[in-house]
């Protein structure tokens, strides 16, 4: 008896499909060609256009931390440099061809610096130096510190105000200094003490989604005990806090405690 259904089911199954498989369309030709044209008017805001034989679908690397959708997309580059533009073009039966160009930005736009968030990091581009957000003979208030992670329910979770505490009170680079400045470029110069030997580096700042990505050198304290290394490691932060005298910085820890750690910061001087 179960063999006979099981029989009538497939036999159904099947009759049931054959209408579907008769009305497909054609699928048409897939894209065999690519291109990029770049309208560089605004030499620092260019706009980007894919073409294409058959392609109907536009994926795009812009090189600049920002991915894009759509055959014609703009994008912001305030420094000098060459970046490598990349459009995945996709077309019937979900095939793809990639098409690159190279686009130079010749000068730095000198408005970078006025923007926000750029702003209070560098100090309008001039330079911008931050240290630790509490007393370095004492260690207090927590200058890095354990939070939750549930943001939804308690959106107040990252602030120091929520600390859990933290594994070592006082660290080594206690009177440590952070110097953000765009003289020449991106530039980033951490010291382990005031007045010491600096070690030099760069950052990408994604304003328009609140990210710093600070490794080698990395920020004061990054491996502080407690924390989850290959997380910290990776030097990405989510900016929570930015004024011209404050700053705190944030990272999910993906450990098995479910965690958050973050570091307190103040404009020297401030």
């Amino acid at each position: 008896m179960k063999k006979l259904i099981y029989l009538i089911a497939v036999v159904i199954l099947m009759a049931s499909c054959e209408p579907q498989l008769d009305n497909i369309d054609d699928i048409g030709p897939a894209p065999t060609t690519g291109d990029i044209t770049i309208d560089s008017s605004d030499p620092n805001r260019p706009v980007f256009t894919a073409s294409s034989d058959y392609g109907f679908i536009f994926h795009w690397d812009l090189d600049n931390n920002q991915s894009a959708e759509g055959q014609t997309v703009a994008s912001y580059y305030p420094f000098a440099g060459d970046y490598a533009i990349e459009c995945v073009i996709g077309g019937a039966g979900g095939v793809t061809i990639t098409s690159n160009k190279i686009f130079n930005v010749a000068t730095t736009d000198p408005a970078v610096g006025n923007l926000p968030v750029w702003k209070e990091l560098t100090g309008g581009g001039a330079g911008r130096t931050w240290v630790y957000n509490t007393d370095p003979a004492t260690g207090f208030p927590d200058y890095c510190y354990q939070t939750g992670t549930d943001l939804v329910n308690y959106p107040d979770a990252w602030t120091p105000a929520w600390s859990w505490g933290q594994c070592v009170r006082i660290t080594p680079d206690i009177n440590g200094e952070m110097y953000f400045d765009l003289n020449g470029g991106i530039n980033y110069t951490y010291y382990q003490t005031a007045g010491g030997a600096g070690e030099s580096g760069s950052f990408i700042l994604d304003a328009d989604n609140m990210t710093i990505t600070i490794a080698n050198p990395y920020i004061l304290d990054y491996s502080i005990t407690c924390t989850n290394a290959p997380v910290t490691a990776l030097g990405v932060f989510q900016i929570k806090l930015l004024t011209d005298n404050e700053m705190v910085l944030w990272q999910i820890q993906e450990d098995e405690w479910s965690t958050g750690w973050g570091w307190s910061f103040k404009r020297k001087g401030s």
